[in-house]
């Protein structure tokens, strides 16, 4: 349950705002955004179904649940450095390989659960799974929600400098953030960011519009740097999932329901009071 929380954290914290780093810096539309996903959807199908198929053969699932978990760290670790000018297809591969961490992960531990409770205790183990699960995921969102929001306003007024915009208006830019007449929520909504500038900058809109170009490279460069900043969240919580992974007891797969368990045992003492030959345990 650990491993499947933390897991579940590292996963949903880190890529709630994928899709908005696509819309706002990338110029994506909202279904666009949704569909620049599909190489992380790809990685995870792919694996889901591979590591069932290898868990199936061999009955080994301990060190896949280990490597998996890594492998998503590692992809975490690669998206922290994503900046404004990263290109699509190095993010799309950074998100395939999330995809492959986090196949096995999601469906190699409801196998593992399952097999270590009795049959009568399916139902609950499986939702304690679930619940674990939506816990994980719902307290990464608030935790990285946070944290994106304060280093979005850290890396406000460095990025504008860094991107051309002069002192003077940097500064009366924060000034603004600071007495809330900027809301920088307006900054991260869809649409025409520079559009959005002007028509709330009242009567500064004249001096602002030479730099517009420069304050709008500047809010992506920060948006990025933000979004980076989460990642590390998940790197931290996907290093604790390996490590509780790692102290899982792996037990051998159940190869017969409790039905045909109690069929085989009672088949197998009738053997032993009469003589004949055990009756083989049903498919």
């Amino acid at each position: 349950m650990i491993a499947t929380f933390f897991a579940a954290f590292a996963f949903f914290g880190a890529i709630i705002f994928l899709p908005r780093w696509f819309q706002i810096v990338q110029s994506f539309s909202p279904t666009n955004s949704g569909l620049a996903l599909l190489p992380l959807v790809g990685g995870l199908i792919f694996s889901s179904i591979a590591s069932g198929l290898f868990v199936a053969r061999t009955g080994r699932y301990k060190w896949l649940l280990v490597g998996a978990i890594s492998l998503m760290a590692i992809a975490m670790a690669l998206m922290t450095q994503l900046k404004a000018d990263t290109p699509i297809p190095v993010v799309w591969f950074w998100m395939f390989i999330a995809g492959l961490g986090v196949g096995p992960t999601f469906s190699i531990f409801t196998l593992v659960v399952q097999n270590a409770v009795p049959f009568n205790m399916l139902g609950v183990a499986t939702s304690n799974l679930t619940f674990f699960r939506q816990i994980g995921g719902t307290v990464a969102l608030a935790i990285v929600g946070t944290v994106f929001g304060t280093a979005f306003q850290n890396q406000i007024a460095p990025s504008m400098t860094a991107a051309g915009v002069p002192d003077q208006l940097v500064n009366g830019f924060q000034q603004g953030v600071s007495s809330g007449q900027v809301d920088l929520n307006q900054l991260t909504g869809t649409g025409d960011l520079g559009q959005t500038i002007l028509a709330n900058s009242g009567p500064l809109a004249p001096a602002i519009q030479p730099y517009i170009t420069n304050l709008v490279n500047g809010i992506h460069i920060a948006f990025s740097n933000a979004i980076a900043s989460t990642f590390w969240i998940g790197v931290g919580a996907a290093i604790i999932a390996a490590y509780a992974a790692a102290g899982m007891q792996e037990l051998k797969l159940r190869q017969q329901t409790a039905a045909q368990a109690a069929a085989t045992d009672k088949a197998d003492a009738a053997a032993r009071d009469g003589g004949r030959p055990a009756l083989p345990a049903a498919d």
